[in-house]
């Protein structure tokens, strides 16, 4: 057997895992919309690039892929990846990366962040999948090109912009929690512009996973969500691009507090994003670009005792966030150079701040070159960095070098060490909030510095066919400077405070095979590994499996105009460290394994443009109320046309 041959075979022997998108068939066994030798990704350099010549590893979901999974929102599309974690909790559905918790992980919509977290986490099920064109995901630190918060790596949502004269497409659905789905788009395009718009209407009830207790377990959801996108090349130098969305969203639920109390519970969400982006070719290499945005949001929070009103609450929060940043992309020979410099600013008002409002900017400067060597061994060397200067805590620097080769045409290495932060939030710095129904206080601390990271990725991919990819990578993340609670008794009462005290380190491996059967079927199969260690207490991190297993297979017949998928995932215990009494002891438990499964059926009917399709969310029915609050197992069944 040849060294390809040895090499083929041992990487495919018994190894699942991670799926490149770049190598990606669509449902129906051909090639996806673009052929992944030219499609391009943005989110690794800030910078247009093709995926294959990538240095920085990217992970991409197309559209197809998109509609494909059944997914209503980026909660659903995101739970059964390889590598990534969909938490839920309090505040929401919250994307965990390598390890590493939802704060650490950036997101993004067209490269700008999304406004309005609550406890450090964005919401995943607030970005509605009907406007997406594409996911990329970059695993791995992206500080140096981000700034803050792209620690464990960054996931960058792309809109989908306007391709026909004239167009649209309709989307109803229904089914069990009496979810209900409505989604709209229309679209235009001219010689030199173009306009897309898209709305969503969504419905569901409230659902409860342990009655033996009045309490619920899921919120009942009630909201929309608007949206444009438009572009216009005035000549041949000068492009503009906008976009502009609002989401309402209205949760409501019953949550049970210390002596049986009862309390019906109902937040408001109201989400606005604008983005403007005039960019002007500078000659044949160079092309400067400025980008300005703007996000709003606020929630409303009201909690209402039944038969008292000592404990009733009405909180309001209110987050603005604007960035302006100007870009310079310029390929000189065999470099290609990324400068810019942005400033960004945040104003939070929130009842829970001391004072009721925050107010924080942060102006950066980023350089990045990346440098092809040797053009025919694909052997490229990527350097660069980034000062931020925050109105809070100083200078934070964070530098970055990678490096790709093809040393052949079935095999390319990548690998890259990078520094990154997490800037503390306003919850951190200044939150001033009493809970006298459990009798505790929550202090913020002024004084805290930002958290750093050291990471290193090491990563390897085997094309042995045309339809198939092998991939192997291992990761390392180690933390300083880790903001935690800390816990003074203040007389009986019990006051928590942040301080800058922990470390830890976040290892592991992800393996994985893509393969295209006979029968136009398509397999996906992951495995990783994650050993997570909080270095001061000498405990793994809470919540992290240490093995995770993901499968999916896709299957389409064009003459019968029949496609299914089904995805599923096997996640091994995790560690949890409560204190259910609040003596300040912890009460630690593992969590036993999960099984989660989807499936997805669709019948395009021979009159064509008209789709019927049936979707199961989580057929295994896993979930629990303690530390596993997912939805129940669910059913819904639904027509989509286009015109």
């Amino acid at each position: 057997m040849s060294g390809r041959g040895w090499l083929c075979a041992l990487l495919c022997m018994g190894l699942a895992g991670v799926v490149r998108a770049e190598d990606v068939p669509s449902v129906d066994g051909g090639v996806a919309e673009e052929a992944p030798a030219l499609q391009t990704v943005v989110t690794g350099s800030r910078s247009q690039e093709r995926v294959r010549e990538s240095p920085v590893t990217t992970e991409v979901i197309t559209r197809a892929e998109i509609v494909a999974s059944g997914a209503r929102d980026a909660s659903e599309l995101l739970s059964a990846r390889p590598g990534l974690v969909v938490q839920q909790g309090f505040s929401g559905a919250g994307l965990s990366m390598q390890g590493l918790a939802p704060e650490y992980v950036l997101v993004l919509v067209d490269g700008e962040r999304v406004t309005g977290k609550v406890d450090g986490d964005v919401d995943l099920s607030r970005l509605s999948m009907e406007d997406i064109e594409q996911v990329e995901i970059v695993k791995g630190p992206g500080s140096v090109m981000y700034g803050s918060d792209a620690v464990a790596g960054v996931v960058n949502f792309i809109t989908r912009r306007a391709q026909r004269p004239l167009g649209a497409d309709l989307r109803a659905a229904y089914g069990t929690l009496n979810r209900l789905d409505l989604d709209a788009t229309g679209e235009t395009r001219g010689d030199a512009w173009g306009l897309r718009m898209s709305g969503g209407l969504q419905r569901r009830a409230a659902y409860d996973l342990d009655p033996t207790d009045m309490g619920t377990s899921g919120s009942s959801l009630d909201g929309y969500d608007l949206s444009a996108r438009g572009d216009w090349r005035g000549s041949d130098t000068l492009a503009l691009e906008g976009t502009a969305s609002f989401s309402h969203r209205v949760q409501r639920g019953v949550d049970l507090g210390a002596g049986n109390a009862v309390f019906d519970r109902a937040t408001r969400d109201n989400t606005f994003a604008s983005r403007l982006s005039p960019s002007w070719k500078l000659g044949g290499k160079a092309t400067l670009r400025t980008d300005l945005s703007y996000g709003h949001y606020e929630r409303r929070y009201l909690r209402d005792q039944r038969n008292a009103s000592a404990l009733d609450s009405v909180e309001d929060t209110r987050d603005q966030q604007a960035r302006l940043g100007v870009q310079l992309d310029a390929r000189p020979g065999s470099h290609a150079f990324v400068v810019g410099t942005e400033y960004l600013g945040e104003w939070l008002r929130s009842d829970r701040l001391e004072g009721g409002k925050g107010r924080r900017g942060r102006g950066s400067f980023y350089a990045q070159d990346t440098w092809t060597l040797w053009e025919k061994l694909g052997l490229v060397v990527v350097r660069g960095g980034r000062v931020d200067l925050d109105s809070q805590f100083g200078f934070a620097v964070t530098p970055r070098a990678a490096l790709k080769v093809d040393p052949l045409s079935w095999l390319t290495l990548r690998g890259g060490y990078g520094w990154g932060y997490r800037a503390p939030s306003f919850q951190d710095l200044l939150i001033d909030f009493e809970n006298p129904s459990v009798g505790y206080t929550v202090r913020g601390n002024p004084d805290l510095k930002p958290e750093r990271s050291r990471s290193y990725n090491i990563n390897v991919e085997v094309r042995p066919l045309r339809d198939s990819l092998v991939w192997a990578g291992v990761f390392q993340h180690s933390l300083r400077d880790m903001i935690a609670a800390s816990l003074q008794a203040e007389g009986e009462a019990l006051r928590y405070s942040y301080i800058n005290i922990a470390r830890a380190r976040v290892r592991g491996g992800e393996l994985g095979v893509r393969q295209s059967l006979p029968g136009r079927v398509q397999v996906e199969l992951g495995y990783t590994l994650t050993e997570g260690t909080d270095q001061d207490l000498e405990r793994a991190l809470e919540g992290q499996a240490r093995h995770r297993l993901t499968a999916q297979a896709t299957w389409r017949h064009r003459a019968w105009g029949l496609e299914a998928l089904v995805r599923g995932a096997l996640t091994g215990e995790r560690p949890f460290y409560p204190d259910t009494n609040g003596d300040g002891v912890a009460d630690s438990y593992r969590a036993s394994r999960t099984v989660s499964l989807d499936a997805r059926v669709a019948w395009l009917m021979p009159a064509g443009g008209l789709q019927l399709f049936v979707v199961g969310s989580n057929l295994t029915d896993a979930g629990n109320p303690n530390d596993l609050p997912i939805p129940p197992r669910t059913l819904q069944a639904g027509v989509s046309t286009r015109f």
